[in-house]
């Protein structure tokens, strides 16, 4: 099984981006007058789709979601954006893999312009191939990974899904990708990608090297 194609969640695998997430959160719950929740909770939101999590707090409220993403958005475009840096060692990983000859790609729930515009201003958008996320066709991950390995006309025998969460390692094994790795640097944690499935788990970027030979 040669794998040759390796697409990466963005959020908690390639970027640390806990800290404007979390507060384009806080920023939107204080404009709706919303009860301020703790950082355990926020942690879990990072990762899903984000009006799939304000839909969850609505109580069926869905023009309070709508206006809260609305919110969000506005902050995580001009501020939250910027909060965010890559993982120790993803850069060196990111640049051996290139030079191995894999193609990298993000397969992301983000909104796609949203992942396009962070990368950039990362420096870190020259690393992939293509770039994938959230858009009204594709709002799940699994569509997303879909649409991905569709455009980039990647079989999924010779390709592999990295991930922190769960939704990562289903959409990987609903698309039938060759392999599945969960990583340990994110939000998930051990038993999430455990009882999803995985069929890798690591807990620092270099190990990547091995992990898709």
């Amino acid at each position: 099984m040669t794998l040759k194609n390796l697409f990466f969640d963005l959020d908690g695998t390639v970027v640390e981006s806990s800290t404007g997430i979390i507060n384009g959160f806080r920023y939107a719950f204080d404009k709706l007058n919303f009860p301020q929740l703790p950082d355990e909770t926020l942690n879990t939101f990072i990762g899903p789709p984000l009006e799939a999590t304000f839909q969850s707090l609505s109580e069926g409220n869905l023009a309070w979601a709508e206006k809260a993403t609305r919110i969000y958005r506005e902050y995580y475009a001009h501020k939250g954006m910027l909060e965010a840096e890559p993982y120790a060692g993803m850069v060196e990983t990111l640049t051996q893999l290139k030079a191995l000859d894999y193609q990298l790609y993000i397969a992301t729930s983000k909104k796609e312009d949203v992942a396009i515009k962070m990368l950039n201003s990362l420096g870190l958008d020259h690393h992939f191939k293509g770039i994938f996320g959230s858009t009204p066709q594709t709002p799940t991950k699994t569509l997303v990974l879909k649409h991905a390995l569709q455009t980039t006309h990647s079989a999924a025998e010779h390709s592999v899904m990295i991930g922190d969460r769960d939704y990562d390692i289903i959409g990987g094994q609903n698309n039938h990708v060759a392999k599945t790795i969960g990583v340990l640097w994110g939000f998930g944690g051990i038993n999430e990608l455990e009882k999803a499935g995985t069929d890798l788990i690591i807990d620092h970027p270099k190990q990547l090297l091995e992990s898709v030979k």
